[in-house]
Order: C-alpha cells, then structure tokens, then sequence
C-alpha cells in the first residue's frame, strides 16, 4: 500500500513540475514579446524619422540602451532589406557603432543566435569589415552558421573566399545538391577554375564533385564538358550521382566530340541515366543516332520513351515519329506526344 502511495505522489510532482515548467516557459515568452513590441514601439518610428530627415543618427544613438542593442540592429536589419540606395546608407550608418554589441551572440552556445549575428553582421556592416568573421563562421560547427556565412559569401560575389565555401560543402547534407549548385553559380563565372578543379579532383567527395558539376552547367561553362566526358568514360560506372551530374554537364555545353561516350548509354540499366542520355543526342547528335533514338521510343521506362521521342523531334524526324505513332505499341503515346509539340 505504501508503494502505492509514493508511486501516485511521484506521478503528481512529476506533473506539477512539468505544468509548472509549460507556465514558465509561457510566462517567459510573453515578457520577451512584450518587450519586443516595446522597442519596436518605440524605435521602428524612431528609424523612420532618420530615414525621412527629421532627426539624426547623432541625436539618436545616445538613447539606445545597452539591452536595446541586438533588438534595435535586428529593426535595422528588417528595414535595410526593404530600402535601397541612400535610405540603406543611412540605417547603416546609423547601425554600424552599435554592430560591437553583437559580440556575445557570435559567441553564444545556441547556433541560431550565431547566425542570426552573422546575418546582422554582414547585412548592416560593409563587405571588408567582418571577413575575419565571416570566415570564423564558415568553420562553425553548426552547419546552420556555416550555411549562413556561405550565402553571404556567394551573395556578396566574395571570389576570394569561394574556396572557404567549397571546403565546406560536404557538411550542408540538409541542403539539396541543387540548391548548393544554384548558389555556387550565384557567385558567377570567375569562380570556375576552382570549381572545375574541385570537379575533376578525385580527392573531393562524390557530393562536392557532383554540386560543383551542376554550378558548372548552370552557368554554361565549356570547358566542363571535357571533364565530364573524361570521368563518364573512365569512372562513371562508379559513382551515379556523379555520372548524372557529369550528363547534366554535356547537356548544357556538349559538342559532337561528346557523342561517343553518350550513345552508349541509351542502353545503360539505369532509366534516369538513359533518359539523359537521349537528351543530349536530342541536342547534339546526328541524323544517324535516329535509329537508337527510334529504338528508345519503346523503352519500358515511359519517362525514357518520351526523352526518346522529344530527342527524335528535335532532330528534325518526324516521318520516323510518325511510323512509331502507328505501331500502337508502348512507344506510340510517346510519338504522338513528340509530334503534338510539333503541331504547337
């Protein structure tokens, strides 16, 4: 009976302790909204002010109590994305003897609070201010942190710390290769010999070569190409991630040279890689590959069948489509469909 008893009092601190930890949390909460809409109040007219010339920055930085500080430059930082030209300027300048105050949030433990300081960093402070601080994030050990020192790095065109960037890649799994690649290619074309070599380096991961692959592609860059052949035709069998990358690579840039490492892959066990491959001939193949192209209109992989077709049409071989769109076989919906495009 005693066991009894102390079981049930275990059970109702324990509930009394987690009820009273939910009203903390919630008691905490509301002060710290409360507060926020104080200052905000009090200082998002305040800036408005400034930005219309009725005061100045002299005149309102003594009033910016050290509490104040993160919360003022984070109004700061919502407003600097909504201006431009001389009105950014000024909320820079105004920004800029409180940006010391962010000192401890790049120190604190919770990552957030670390990017968020990058974010405020560099969005209020001029490129070369904080590069020794932005480099110190790319190594974060938060891959959050290091992700928002990335994008800074690419949106500002920094070329100087691309190979910081590419260092990192490996470590943004939560990222899609795609969007890695978009950001890369963000930075511009001057980063592609770095990116070529990180492509063609047998010493970079799969995923680094893969996303550096598809920047190369995005920004059309010819001399790709060739790497990409040279690794389908030594390695691709390997690696495909990296053999679908390296096809995406001589979609965008292929040259007739190519063909020879591409034809063979119309009968690659892969559907997504045979899919690719009757793209590129779409592109850059001759009026001879219109019979594999022909042959791969019935391929069991619908997706490959009209990868075929599209490729038949851009070719300019529209009798062929018309023949297959007769067979009534498993090609056929896929002609037709390649021939209504020509119809459009």
């Amino acid at each position: 009976m005693l066991v009894v008893v102390w079981s049930l009092a275990a059970l109702v601190a324990v509930n009394l302790a987690l009820a009273g930890g939910v009203v903390f949390l919630r008691v905490r909460n509301d002060f710290r909204a409360r507060r926020w809409h104080r200052i905000e109040g009090r200082w998002y007219p305040a800036l408005l002010d400034l930005l219309a010339g009725d005061t100045t920055a002299a005149t309102l930085l003594p009033y910016v109590q050290q509490s104040e500080v993160v919360p003022v430059l984070e109004i700061c930082g919502r407003m600097v994305r909504r201006v431009s030209g001389d009105d950014r300027k000024i909320i820079r300048d105004f920004a800029r003897p409180l940006l010391g105050g962010l000192g401890p949030m790049l120190g604190a433990r919770q990552p957030e609070k670390r990017a968020n300081a990058i974010q405020l960093l560099t969005s209020l402070g001029t490129d070369d201010e904080f590069r020794s601080e932005v480099v110190a994030a790319l190594v974060d050990p938060s891959p959050l942190v290091s992700m928002v020192a990335a994008r800074v790095v690419a949106s500002r065109r920094r070329i100087d710390l691309a190979s910081e960037v590419l260092g990192q890649l490996d470590r943004f799994e939560m990222w899609s290769e795609a969007f890695l690649a978009s950001m890369l290619a963000s930075m511009g074309s001057e980063i592609a010999p770095e990116l070529r070599d990180s492509f063609s380096s047998s010493d970079c991961s799969s995923t680094v070569r893969s996303v550096t692959a598809r920047a190369l592609a995005e920004f059309r860059d010819l001399p790709a190409s060739d790497i990409a052949a040279g690794f389908i035709q030594e390695d691709g069998q390997d690696d495909r991630v990296l053999m679908i990358a390296s096809l995406r690579v001589i979609e965008a840039v292929g040259q007739t040279k190519h063909l020879e490492v591409v034809r063979p892959l119309l009968g690659h066990e892969d559907s997504v890689i045979r899919a690719l491959a009757a793209t590129i001939l779409g592109k850059i193949g001759v009026a001879a590959d219109g019979v594999a192209l022909a042959a791969a209109v019935s391929d069991e992989s619908p997706w490959v069948a009209i990868h075929a077709a599209t490729a038949l049409r851009l070719l300019g071989q529209i009798d062929t489509l018309r023949e297959l769109s007769r067979t009534g076989d498993a090609g056929s919906e896929a002609a037709l469909e390649a021939l209504e495009m020509v119809a459009s």
